[in-house]
């Protein structure tokens, strides 16, 4: 396992190096694009694989994952579920654990970490931990149901501050349900917190490099002409709603004319892995923000800065490759000015 891990690492290092000599997007196709496989090639490996090792037929599998049979041939032809409660479901079939159910999520579905202070996350990992089989996903949904009917989330006050590992260590020491519920509703502040820090420096971004712009994110994404689900993202971390997908927060750090470390940062903020070169899709963004710093696109310091500069220099690099996660992402990126 350790041989494995290092030798992963060495070749994630490896790619890194090989984006950071790539002149332009021909070469990045040429030298990095065969040495990764792609993210939907990893999944139908991973789906198939899960079935099998179940012994579930695709009927079956379908059934207990409250989709489809046209939906698992999806998956098993390598079409990504497009929500994160769908993985959990996945899961909860695979008969998985904690440990499990976070390589699905962040490695397959490139969504966060289950993270204890997410009501959500918080009763997953209480189900999950007590391998009830068939019945996990059942019993998810009815305390998920159960918790929410019975909180009361007006005039909260801002509990202190827990650490996550000692939060962590409260919600494995549950013994029921009934305790479950009240470990919840004494902690609802902190489930409903949750989300501040990560608005707070998309925030922060705002008011350091774009307050000649807008006074807000909602002014600035207004003037920006942002997309309506992009705009719908940001409204949801202000509302303690859950965080946007992987691809949303990097398609805001694109908007906010982020660095390549700034992006990685909000990533961890929402509790998922940095900026990944052995995923195409990403190593792709990280060749144009690499590329970006080089040519002082990223410098809001400079007169000739354009907020829009990156986004478009993004959407001409990514309109040379065909990928599927490309089409519904560069939707959102501004086109190139009329030069006429």
């Amino acid at each position: 396992m350790l041989e494995t891990h290092k030798k992963n690492n060495s070749m994630t290092v490896y790619i890194m190096d090989e984006i950071s000599r790539c002149e332009d997007a021909e070469e990045l196709k040429e030298k990095i694009i065969p040495l990764i496989k792609t993210q939907q090639e990893q999944w139908s490996k991973k789906i198939n694989e899960i079935i099998e090792e179940n012994g579930y037929t695709k009927s079956e599998f379908a059934e207990m994952c409250e989709v489809s049979r046209v939906s698992v041939d999806k998956w098993c032809k390598g079409s990504i579920p497009k929500n994160r409660e769908t993985f959990f479901k996945i899961g909860m079939a695979a008969h998985y654990n904690i440990d499990l159910m976070n390589q699905l999520l962040q490695r397959y579905g490139r969504y966060p970490a289950l993270y204890s202070k997410s009501l959500e996350d918080c009763i997953c990992m209480f189900v999950l931990e007590r391998n009830l089989g068939k019945e996990t996903l059942n019993k998810y949904q009815y305390i998920l149901k159960k918790v929410k009917d019975a909180i009361i989330k007006d005039n909260l006050e801002e509990k202190e501050n827990v650490s996550t590992d000692k939060f962590d260590k409260s919600l494995l020491e549950i013994q029921d349900e009934d305790e479950l519920e009240r470990f919840i509703t004494e902690n609802i502040a902190i489930f409903s917190f949750t989300y501040h820090k990560f608005y707070a420096y998309v925030k922060m971004c705002i008011n350091a490099n774009y307050i000649r712009y807008a006074d807000s994110i909602s002014d600035f994404a207004v003037i920006q002409s942002w997309s309506s689900s992009l705009k719908q993202c940001v409204s949801a971390i202000r509302q303690n709603k859950w965080y946007p997908t992987r691809n949303k927060i990097i398609s805001l750090g694109l908007h906010l004319s982020m660095d390549h470390d700034q992006i990685d940062e909000m990533l961890e903020l929402a509790h998922m892995e940095p900026l990944c070169a052995k995923n195409i899709f990403e190593s792709v963004i990280i060749f144009i923000l690499e590329d970006a710093s080089l040519n002082n696109i990223l410098d809001v310091n400079s007169d000739e800065f354009d907020p829009d500069e990156l986004c478009r220099y993004a959407r001409e690099i990514l309109s040379n490759f065909d990928l599927p996660e490309i089409e519904s992402f560069i939707s959102e990126l501004p086109e190139a000015e009329d030069e006429s």
